[in-house]
């Protein structure tokens, strides 16, 4: 059995100072990791992280402005208001630029919405070929409401139909096939909605991946949501189609699989939202984070990776500049990142050793935080042991909260450790630092969406559905 670091799992075994014994104890690691989840790829890399950039509601806290927790105040009424018919441009675009199976991620980012002003139009015009079956749903100040069915009220017709106005042949998707790469017009329902301004605001598909069989049952549907980066807003699609004057037009692609199970081809369904601004702030913080979860070199069964976790961020605010359309409305003019608003934070989430331990961040300026005296060497926190809660956001989750000097974390080299102090009469110490490639890992990054394993849970391996490790990104 390997001698106890900050594991939860044992207790009260001395932690020997001598580099042999620190070398066989990596060495055995090294042996029930591999057992556990396989061979480990020479090429293998421990860095999950995206770092995407995410807004924030400068009054609200993380879970907030990621929507659940969302206001529940305000109202949304929904109005099919026509068709819109979308020319040959966008959908060649679409064709050429969101190819099925092929990860597209790069073709968009991520967001977030707030309602500005009462009305905006959303309108769902292009499906991949996919078995599942779904609803376009928003949730609007933390009501959900209902938009679209896959296929209702969308036609095409292809290059060989008669391309005379009053003689077009439209034809209507199956369930199964998508809009196919013969099609050079689509007409597609719109959808206008009445909003109370500045409510959260954000989408998600319900998914029957039976089928519209499962559907018809009334089989209980998965939910992929924007929240979860499973939608994105498409850049620099050819041939927007013309909107009222003054209203800004998103184009957002969308996966109907969870993360893991993605192709990341973001076609599945595509829709345009058109209306005024809607972000609606005068200043707003952006965050760009990697989540350091560490695992020690204790009782090396559980691997749940929660004994230290730590998020490092790169902050700062942006500066929104508004002026006025020919109406009087506001429109924004402008997005600037404010000067001397750049800095890094940590914030520690979960440790659930059982010695003490002081992170260390930086290469030329050295950040450290230590878990005493703070907190007691011995306690385990916010990882489910003894039955207690685990909060993954909010204040709740919060065990510290801390500066980086001089900005000297390195995202890209990992320039973190932790050096854990031994319970033994030597007090001997270990140091844990971001594994190498094709190492057993005893420190990963990931993104902050990714959440910690409760104590005494392993992280998911191959023989998982979700599996964390061995996967391409």
């Amino acid at each position: 059995m390997l001698g106890a670091a900050f594991t939860s799992c044992s207790k009260g075994e001395d932690l020997f100072d001598s580099g042999a014994i620190v070398a066989m104890q990596k060495s055995e690691y090294a042996t029930n990791f591999e057992k556990k989840y396989g061979p480990i790829d020479p090429n293998q890399t421990w860095d999950f992280a995206t770092m995407e950039p995410i807004s924030y509601l400068p009054s609200a806290d993380n879970a907030g402005t990621r929507g659940e927790g969302a206001s529940t105040s305000g109202s949304v009424t929904l109005k099919s208001t026509g068709e819109m018919t979308i020319g040959n441009n966008v959908v060649t675009w679409m064709h050429e630029n969101m190819e099925a199976g092929k990860n597209n991620s790069q073709k968009g980012s991520p967001f977030i919405s707030i309602t500005d002003q009462q009305k905006f139009t959303i309108v769902p015009f292009y499906q991949g070929c996919a078995s599942y079956f779904w609803e376009l749903w928003m949730n609007v100040g933390g009501k959900d409401v209902k938009i679209w069915t896959k296929n209702d009220q969308l036609t095409y017709t292809t290059d060989d139909d008669t391309v005379d106005d009053d003689n077009k042949q439209w034809h209507k998707p199956t369930n199964k096939d998508g809009i196919p790469l013969s099609a050079h017009q689509i007409k597609a329902p719109t959808y206008t909605f009445e909003a109370t301004p500045n409510q959260t605001m954000y989408f998600f598909l319900k998914v029957w991946t039976g089928g519209d069989a499962a559907f018809a049952r009334g089989d209980a549907p998965s939910r992929i949501s924007s929240l979860d980066r499973m939608m994105l807003a498409l850049q620099n699609v050819e041939g927007v189609p013309s909107v009222p004057e003054n209203n800004k037009v998103t184009i957002i692609g969308c996966e109907d699989n969870s993360k893991n199970a993605s192709d990341k081809d973001f076609e599945d369904l595509v829709f345009i939202m058109y209306g005024p601004e809607v972000t609606h702030f005068d200043e707003k913080e952006v965050r760009e984070t990697k989540r350091y979860m560490m695992e020690d070199l204790g009782t090396t069964d559980d691997f749940d990776f929660n004994d230290v976790v730590v998020d490092l961020s790169i902050v700062y605010k942006m500066k929104i500049t508004y002026g006025k359309n020919e109406n009087g409305a506001d429109v924004v003019v402008s997005e600037v990142e404010i000067p001397g608003s750049r800095h890094q934070e940590a914030i520690v989430r979960a440790a659930g050793g059982t010695m003490n331990f002081t992170i260390e961040i930086g290469t030329n300026t050295i950040t450290r935080w230590s878990k005493t005296p703070t907190y007691n060497a011995t306690d385990m926190l916010n990882t489910g042991w003894g039955g207690k809660p685990i909060y993954h956001s909010g204040d709740q989750s919060v065990l510290a909260k801390f500066t980086i000097k001089d900005n000297d974390w390195n995202p890209a080299t990992n320039n973190v450790k932790v050096i854990v102090e031994g319970n033994g009469q030597s007090g001997d110490v270990m140091t844990i630092t971001f594994p190498k490639k094709g190492e057993a890992p005893m420190m990963i990054a990931v993104p902050e969406t990714k959440d910690w394993m409760p104590e005494r849970t392993s992280v998911p391996g191959p023989e998982d559905p979700n599996p964390w490790w061995y996967y391409a990104n």
